[in-house]
């Protein structure tokens, strides 16, 4: 049984738990206060640590048995199957054994971003999760199935779809297993008028950019939860949906209008290269910029 080292470190910063290379990593992203990484490992020991972030497992594999023990309480072995959930909390202890190779899905959510996401809804000095193993959840699971998509894609939505998926998980998690009852405030209205149109004109000057939702937020002064909700009720859409949208319409625009090459109209809309712009543009149109262009100039 092989034995795998792990990192953890005291500022808080979301950090590998194995000497393995990951099959597939977020780390690269500049997703906010969310690492995902995708892991084969063999069958391993790995020694006690105390992480900084709250880690959940998705077991994506063959069934497996798992010895484990928290916070210098009794070993316990529990039977892992596909779809089954291990949540461990920040800074508590942990120690774990498997005997075959395992298959996982493992993200990481930084403090952090749960008490940024909902610091208007409650007292985030208090929040406590409470650990689990062999749940089911059928959101973090969709939520999981998600971030792997979108890794596998090579992240072709943009920073600001990761920074989304990851809010979604820190509030839910806060939400279902959080030790004390947690009860988040959920907006019944949207933005007033004043305030959208603000946010909506700082979205479409950085087109450009990649803005984080963070920074979208701050600009309606609210958390980046309460704000993507409410933005949601005022425009239909969620804020990653929206600012896709705008950069798709930009892009359509300048395909039009000038002569510009395609790589130059990627930067111009957020993309970090001409093949995510491509691959962005078809998945949203069902056309290649290349095509759209050669199309719109016969008409």
């Amino acid at each position: 049984m092989k034995r795998i080292s792990a990192v953890s470190v005291a500022n808080g910063d979301i950090v590998p738990i194995s000497s393995h290379s990951p099959l597939l990593s977020s780390a690269k992203s500049g997703w906010d206060g969310i690492q995902v990484e995708h892991h084969c490992l063999p069958a391993s020991e790995c020694p006690e640590l105390e992480l900084q972030h709250h880690s959940i497992t998705i077991i994506l594999g063959q069934p497996f048995e798992i010895d484990w023990r928290l916070a210098g309480g009794h070993q316990q072995s529990t039977q892992m199957r596909t779809g089954d959930i291990c949540i461990t909390p920040a800074r508590v202890a942990t120690q774990a054994r498997w005997y075959k190779s395992v298959n996982f899905l493992l993200l990481s959510i930084s403090p952090k971003l749960i008490e940024r996401a909902v610091y208007e809804s409650i007292n985030t000095s208090s929040i406590e999760i409470a650990p689990k193993r062999g749940v089911h959840d059928s959101q973090i699971l969709h939520i999981g199935s998600a971030f792997k998509a979108e890794l596998e894609t090579g992240c072709e939505s943009g920073s600001l779809y990761g920074e989304s998926l990851g809010l979604a998980l820190a509030v839910h998690v806060l939400k279902r297993y959080s030790i004390s009852k947690t009860v988040i405030l959920e907006p019944s209205f949207g933005l007033q008028a004043q305030k959208l149109q603000q946010v909506i004109d700082y979205i479409n000057y950085n087109l450009e950019a990649t803005v984080t939702l963070k920074e979208i937020a701050a600009v309606a002064e609210m958390s980046p939860y309460y704000f993507a909700r409410q933005f949601k009720l005022s425009t239909g859409l969620p804020p990653h949906q929206y600012v896709i949208q705008c950069r798709i319409n930009r892009a359509k625009i300048l395909l039009t209008e000038n002569k510009l090459p395609i790589v130059e109209i990627a930067h111009c809309v957020g993309c970090s290269n001409q093949s995510n712009f491509t691959a962005l543009f078809r998945k949203y149109l069902g056309i290649t910029p290349k095509a759209y262009r050669e199309q719109t100039r016969r008409c």
